[in-house]
């Protein structure tokens, strides 16, 4: 038995799909009903003459803090897709975000261990990785700064990492995946497809940073061949190319017949709504968005090495444009 967290997830439902093509019995996690009406569409769309592939997935209700309903998933199940997580980047998420990602990896990790999981496949983010600064071409050898100030995303994942680690330590063969920005079709309200919306009803500003991005399908099928690999108790940064995001911007404007963005949005400007922020949190009068470790993110220069994964399996990523085209035709 498979089972995947983030069932209705971007990563999650294209894993699930994955998984019952190949007739695996496979289990996921959900949260809200809704959800499960928008994969049942998804699975129709990506595979309309097979229309009961829906059907083959157990749907367990529960969230990863719920201890007795998510421990019920666990039962007979023999490998694990761990791609659930809150995604934000706003200050005020922080306990959230500690609370399902932190603590809800440590669930899931030690119900692997109480029930003889044989692999955990986890979906962490690049910006677990937390290198310094002064590092411009960030590779698996680099590791967490704790000289520097990180976004409460970061922190998050990077918490939940420790957790991961801490089960291989135990006797739980793992591995996990640092993607970049993913990008994929159908998401439009979350994750990169809120990306590919607002260039889609016209986005004029940009910020002139660097921007990390590699391929829904190519997250997914990396992902199931390192767990049908002997691979164990690695890291894989999975990164096509690091951009511009005003490149990443124009080329999807492009695909969408779209206005390319042309106005850049100064760092200083940034700086000056996050004390104009700050000062409306110490009134109450608005909770906390932005912080420094999120600008500082945004107007990020480093660059990513993702061609590990290139050596320890038979892969090759998607070329940007061709992935953009594709995701174009779906919007």
């Amino acid at each position: 038995m498979i089972l995947v967290t983030g069932g209705t997830g971007m990563v999650g439902a294209h894993v699930l799909f994955e998984c019952v093509k190949r007739n695996h019995e496979t289990r996921a996690l959900y949260r809200r009903k809704e959800g499960l009406e928008k994969i049942k569409k998804l699975f129709l769309i990506l595979a309309p003459e097979q229309p009961n592939l829906f059907d083959k997935i157990e749907w367990v209700q529960t969230d990863l803090n719920d201890l007795y309903n998510l421990e019920n998933a666990f039962r007979q199940v023999a490998y694990v897709y761990h791609c659930a997580a809150k995604v934000s980047f706003a200050q005020f998420h922080e306990e959230k975000l500690l609370k399902t990602n932190v603590e809800g990896t440590a669930n899931v990790v030690n119900l692997c261990l109480k029930y003889g999981v044989k692999k955990l496949a986890y979906v962490s983010s690049i910006a677990s990785l937390g290198a310094e600064k002064s590092i411009k071409l960030i590779d698996e050898t680099h590791s967490w700064s704790n000289t520097q100030d990180h976004t409460p995303y970061a922190y998050s994942k990077y918490g939940a990492e420790l957790e991961v680690w801490r089960a291989s330590q135990e006797g739980l063969d793992v591995v996990i995946i640092n993607p970049g920005i993913i990008l994929g079709a159908h998401f439009w309200h979350r994750s990169s497809g809120t990306i590919i919306d607002r260039v889609g009803k016209g986005l004029s500003y940009y910020i002139p940073g660097k921007t990390a991005v590699v391929a829904l399908e190519d997250v997914v099928n990396v992902l199931i061949l390192l767990m049908e690999s002997s691979i164990k108790n690695e890291r894989f940064i999975l990164v096509s190319e690091t951009i511009p995001q005003k490149v990443l911007l124009d080329k999807i404007a492009d695909a969408l017949n779209k206005k390319r963005p042309y106005l850049p949005l100064s760092k200083t400007l940034l700086l000056l709504l996050f004390i104009f922020e700050k000062t409306l949190n110490v009134l109450m009068l608005k909770k906390n968005f932005l912080s420094l470790s999120l600008i500082e993110t945004l107007y990020n220069d480093q660059e990513y090495d993702g061609s590990k994964i290139t050596s320890a399996l038979s892969f090759k990523y998607t070329d940007t444009d061709t992935i953009i085209k594709k995701i174009a035709a779906y919007y």
